[in-house]
């Protein structure tokens, strides 16, 4: 009769312990995902700006004589479609 309740008690503590260490896990499994998503937006953001960057320096660029038959000017598609309905 003591093995048994003894078997039980420790058997429950078991799983308390594996229920505590679950939600441990959890909790740095969340914090690393929000770590994740602020690394994401922070690369988002900065490739926005490289972005943006790159456009002026070829904007810089193409105003120059010698390079300016390399690099064209493309339109946007929505300047287009802008210019598209402005005919209609």
């Amino acid at each position: 009769m003591i093995a048994q309740t003894v078997f039980y008690l420790v058997s429950s503590l078991a799983i308390i312990v594996v229920g505590i260490l679950l939600a441990i896990a959890t909790y740095h499994l969340v914090n690393i995902v929000r770590e994740l998503e602020a690394i994401s937006r922070n690369l988002h953001n900065m490739s926005d700006e490289a972005q943006e960057r790159l456009k002026d320096i070829i904007e810089k660029l193409s105003v120059l004589p010698i390079l300016s038959f390399l690099i064209k000017k493309t339109k946007s598609p929505k300047s287009r479609k802008n210019k598209q309905e402005t005919k209609k």
